[in-house]
């Protein structure tokens, strides 16, 4: 009870300008706080993707985050959503509806690289993820970019035509 006094005396004694910027004071640091930790929440959040289709075949249809491409020097990085029509099985054996491929994509000499794969039990990526591999190789294998496939769609989509990319 005593400091109580002793806390209440001192703010008394205080000039009546520095008491009034006391609560102005305290609305800027909540502002403050308030900004950073909704920016923080914002940022956290998974975004949910906004699947743009490549490609639609009879086996499976194809689609890719355009939002999601990353450019670095000549090549650029992206998610692939490959939806199936009936499940199929991965290499470890699990059933699977979709899978969600993230890859490197050289623009310039037609390769790619497949970074990681995760598989899901229902359509479009959603449902559980039952496996999932990612490549923890030094230098992963560069494959070469077929025509008339998905991955010749995907490349036209990021790299922005067969020379956009090259310089």
């Amino acid at each position: 009870m005593w400091q109580a006094q002793v806390f209440c005396a001192a703010a008394d004694t205080l000039p009546k300008s520095v008491l009034s910027l006391i609560p102005t004071m305290r609305s800027r640091h909540f502002s403050v706080v308030a900004f950073v930790l909704t920016s923080l929440l914002a940022w956290a959040a998974p975004a949910a993707a906004e699947w743009s289709e490549l490609v639609k075949e009879d086996e499976a249809t194809y689609y890719f985050d355009k939002e999601a491409v990353m450019p670095v020097h000549v090549s650029r990085y992206a998610w692939v959503l490959t939806d199936l029509p009936k499940a199929d099985k991965t290499p470890t054996g699990e059933s699977y509806k979709s899978m969600m491929l993230r890859v490197r994509m050289y623009c310039k000499n037609d390769t790619v690289v497949r970074l990681s794969v995760s598989y899901f039990d229902k359509q479009m990526g959603k449902g559980k993820e039952v496996a999932s591999d990612d490549v923890h190789e030094w230098r992963p294998r560069e494959y070469p970019i077929r025509p008339n496939t998905y991955l010749a769609a995907l490349k036209k989509e990021v790299c922005g035509g067969s020379k956009a990319a090259s310089g």
